[in-house]
Formats: C-alpha cells, structure tokens, sequence
C-alpha cells in the first residue's frame, strides 16, 4: 500500500538525515510517487512523524505481558520473570524498523516539542509507571520489602537502559546492532539482579500485608495450628476464618497477614457486628480472629498486627474485643460494661471484663443499654468443623488443663 511505502520511506530518511533534513519532496522520490499523491495519505509531515511514534507504540505494547502473566512470572523467580519481559521487549527492538525509529526519537528529541514529549510520556514516563505497578505486586508477594520507594525504585531500575540506548544509538552510532541487543541483554539482567538483591526480603525480613486469595488455606491452616487445643479440644476458629470471606460482616480491607520470608505466620479479621439498642440496630466492628504461628509466638508481632491494623480502623469509631484484659488493654481497649455494652448472653450486672471496646470517637457512643451480637458466621456447629478439618492433616483433639469448661 501506498501510505505504508510513504510510512517506511520516512522512518528511513528521518533515522538518517533527522526529521529537519528531510522534506516531503524527498520522500515523494524515495517512494516514487509524486509530491502531491503524499497529501492523499498524510495532511503535513509532522502527521506522518506522528504515525510513526504511534507505530512504535502499537508494536510495542501489542505482546506486552499483562499482570496476571507477570504475577505467574514472578512466581517462577525473579530472573525468570525479567528474561520474560526482557525477551518480548528485545524481539519487537530487534525489528529494522524499530530500531530505526528509536534512534529517531532519540535525536529529535532535543529540538522537537512533540518527539521530546513523546519520549518523556511513552517511553520513559509510561514504562516507569509500568514498572511501579509490577514492584507494588513484588510487594505484595513479599518478595521486596514493604518500605522501598517504588518509584525511585522504578526509576534506578529503568534508567539504566535507557542510558545504553542512548549510547548506542547516538554516542556509539553506528554500531552493530545485534552485537548491541545482546550486550543489553546481559548488561540490563546484571544490573537488574543488583537492584532486585538490594531490596529483596530475606527470611529475616518480617512484611505486613492484606490478606490476598491465594493465602486463603495457608492462612487457615496457620489459624487451626495456633489454636488447637488451646481453648477447646481441636480448634474452629479456622473455619470462622473461611466463612468470613463470603459473608457480609466481613471486612475486608481490614484483613492482614505477616508473612516471614515466603512463609504467613501471622493474620486478624476484622468484621461487623450488630448492637442492639431499644430505639434500634447499628453496626459495630469486632476484631478477631488474631493468630500468629506457633513458632512465633511471644515474639511481639501479634502486637504489631493487632497496632498495625487499628491505626486502619479509625473511621469505624470504635472496635470491640473478645479476649484477655490484661493483654488487650496495651492497645487502648477497656470494659464495654463501662459504656452499658454487654455481650450477648452475659450478666448485665457483672463488668464482664473480657468484652472491651477500643472508643476513636466518644461521640458516636450511646449511654443507653446496649446489647453486642456477633456475626452469625460466629457460631458453628462442631459437625461442620469436622468435614472441613478433613482437608488438614491429621491432628489430636486433646482435653487440657485450662480449656473452657474444663
């Protein structure tokens, strides 16, 4: 097609003898048509540059990885995943004609508005944001640590190859180019693998993150592990976990985990209760379950979990707690009894000092006598708790010194 000849003609000619030194006469005569026929196709010059960009950026973003390739990339290891995006980058730069246009951008950039803009949005800016996206989801796969800058991050990253293109294409050109393309290769995964090991997690590094869907059954087996036999003969509060998910108490936003290296040893919910008030029902948030692995308990990081997550639950004007007083009260919790809320099914008439409530807004408190219930998924039936402890390993259900009722 003509428009495509006139296209190809011009990355040619502005590659070589800039976008300045090249007019449409010229190109007209490198296509073999005449001066005229370009106008049929193109209104100016400066809309044939700007379907060049425009090519070069449809090529490139045509086979990009999208993140959910990326997340499963990343899964098979950090050098695995940039060999990955690495390789789709090199084939589409190893094309003739993308390698003519980035040198094109490349020179006009220092003298052309709209080349100088489309390398700054595009090429630079689009990329980094691109890269910032994929250091968040490192983040959240505990694979970086939770406090580095992902854009300054991004930026080290990227700028790196950047500046061997630029060498390349306008410090050392001409140059060869598959000689270079492999050499970038290799210079760029170095380089990457530097900054991947400078702020990757060890299995020192402790991270707290939101609960995402695939920790679902680690977590839940965590859960089960710290509490069995703790309070009851076996533990159900691991199916709490699991119904929670689905049910509309629940919170999500409010759901996290400590992850240690790759390994989830710590996680709390957060849910909506109801208290029930004479003149009506209004919502309340209950914290819990909170579990922390086995191996690591006493180690204060249910404290950071619990201290973590209540600074996030402010808007909410206050949470309640079921649990041991003296542990609890560290974070601002005191009797409900205090605030004539009770827990549904206990004494009005005892303090009751196991039911607490954390206040951010003393306001938002009622004087009047208040009765707390918990979401239904709270209450469960000991038969459902054995079907689905059959998808964990075995364990021993065992009647302790200590345990409720004994």
């Amino acid at each position: 097609m003509t428009k495509d000849k006139i296209l190809d003609a011009s990355i040619d000619l502005f590659s070589e003898h800039g976008y300045d030194g090249v007019s449409i006469r010229r190109i007209a005569s490198e296509v073999g048509i005449r001066e005229s026929s370009i106008y049929n196709h193109y209104p100016n010059k400066q809309s044939i540059l700007k379907a060049i960009l425009d090519y070069y950026i449809e090529e490139m973003v045509s086979d990009e990885i999208p993140i959910e390739e990326a997340s499963l990339n990343l899964d098979r290891g950090f050098d695995y995943f940039y060999k990955a995006g690495c390789d789709a980058f090199l084939t589409k730069l190893n094309e003739d004609k993308m390698m003519k246009i980035t040198r094109l951008f490349f020179i006009e950039s220092y003298h052309n508005e709209d080349v100088k803009g489309f390398l700054r949005d595009a090429i630079i800016e689009a990329p980094i944001y691109g890269w910032m996206e994929l250091f968040n989801l490192m983040k959240e796969k505990g694979l970086i640590k939770r406090d580095c800058d992902v854009r300054q991050l991004s930026e080290s990253f990227f700028y790196y190859g950047m500046f061997l293109l630029y060498n390349h294409f306008i410090i050392n050109y001409p140059e060869d180019d598959e000689k270079f393309l492999k050499e970038f290769m290799e210079k760029t995964q170095r380089h990457a693998r530097i900054i991947f090991d400078s702020v990757k997690t060890t299995e020192d590094d402790v991270i707290i993150r939101l609960e995402s869907e695939k920790d679902y059954f680690e977590v839940e087996k965590m859960v089960r592990n710290s509490f069995w036999n703790i309070y009851r003969p076996g533990a159900f509060e691991h199916l709490i976990v699991h119904r929670l998910r689905d049910d509309e108490s629940f919170i999500k936003d409010l759901a996290y985990v400590i992850q240690k290296g790759n390994r989830i040893i710590g996680h709390i919910n957060y849910s909506k209760g109801k208290i029930q008030y004479q003149n009506g029902i209004v919502d309340a948030v209950v914290l819990g379950p909170v579990a922390i692995d086995e191996d690591y308990q006493n180690q204060g990081l249910g404290t950071r979990l619990i201290e973590h997550t209540l600074k996030r639950a402010e808007d909410y004007q206050y949470v309640f707690v079921i649990g041991d007083e003296n542990y609890y009260s560290r974070f601002g919790f005191e009797s409900a009894s205090k605030y004539n809320i009770y827990l549904d099914g206990t004494d009005f008439n005892d303090e009751n000092p196991f039911f607490m409530i954390k206040i951010f807004d003393s306001d938002a408190i009622s004087k009047e006598l208040g009765i707390f219930h918990n979401p239904d998924v709270f209450n469960v039936d000991e038969n459902d708790v054995e079907e689905f402890d059959k998808q964990f390993e075995f364990k021993e259900k065992l009647v302790l010194e200590g345990q409720l009722g004994v």
